[in-house]
């Protein structure tokens, strides 16, 4: 049997299509789709159902993945093994970090570092949720919420403050009890700030936006309150802090990186470059 078709195979499993599969591996959709129809001759089963014009796994398909997901994850464990057996600052490193947060505060740090080591190729990144490190997406992820499990070396590299920002004009031409605000919308994975803003706001919400960006635009529109992280709102002098002027909460901030590459020298330097940039 073909590895090689059961790694495509895996690929559509795990991305869900045939056309993020093959955005995946870098290659043509009919090669995905070609490698899928090998390993279909190859075990003699129907792995996928292709009514409708879209594939879907079989039962036969489901129990494929199954029995060949320990074979993936085994062959991602060698692959991050050798990495991180090879010595110096060179080659692909993918760093994945909230978007807000990596404008803000890391670009111009990583790119400084990219000088340095100019054998050092970056890939950036903007996410806020858990980008899959066994599976290559990223290799050092910068989070605001620690993960709970996976076999991940996890350090602090520091800490965000939230508070209430207000564009100066709407904050001083409205009163306390007219101030409306901007939130994150009625989702079941609210960030701990939107959460806490929630209970301040009591429904009064002139708009919701999902990005850190976009509160941002609406606060200086004079769009209402909203809470932003202190590094957005520096050096805005059009921006003031609204209420008492406390944090509304504070976040510790999560470099997150396999335990296979932690003693990797460019992870353990872009780590230590990131840990400076957040001081």
């Amino acid at each position: 049997m073909d590895w090689e078709n059961i790694r495509f195979f895996m690929a559509f499993v795990e991305t869900g299509s045939t056309a993020s599969a093959a955005r995946e591996l870098g290659v043509e959709r009919t090669t995905v789709t070609r490698r899928m129809q090998a390993l279909e001759n190859d075990t003699g089963l129907d792995l996928f159902d292709r009514c409708g014009g879209r594939l879907a796994l079989t039962a036969a398909g489901h129990n494929f993945a199954d029995a060949t997901r320990p074979m993936v994850e085994a062959a991602r464990e060698a692959a991050r093994c050798a990495a991180g057996m090879r010595p110096g600052m060179r080659g692909r490193l993918k760093i994945s970090a909230p978007p807000a947060l990596a404008k803000a505060r890391l670009i111009d740090p990583l790119l400084s570092l990219g000088r340095r080591y100019p054998e050092l190729e970056l890939q950036i990144t903007g996410e806020i949720g858990f980008a899959s490190l066994q599976r290559g997406e990223a290799d050092i992820a910068v989070r605001l919420s620690r993960p709970q499990k996976g076999d991940l070396a996890i350090s602090k590299v520091g800490s965000i403050a939230f508070r209430l920002y207000g564009h100066r004009y709407y904050a001083e031409q409205t009163s306390e009890e007219d101030y409306r605000y901007i939130g994150q919308g009625d989702v079941p994975d609210a960030m701990p700030q939107q959460v806490a803003l929630n209970r301040i706001a009591d429904g009064r919400f002139s708009c919701y936006a999902d990005d850190l960006d976009l509160q941002l635009a609406a606060v200086l529109a004079r769009g209402g309150i909203a809470a932003l992280p202190d590094f957005l709102a520096a050096n805005r002098d059009e921006l003031m802090v609204v209420g008492s002027g406390e944090p509304l909460i504070t976040r510790d901030i999560w470099s997150v990186t396999h335990n296979a590459q932690r003693h990797q020298e460019r992870i353990r330097r872009t780590i230590e470059v990131i840990r400076s940039a957040l001081r």
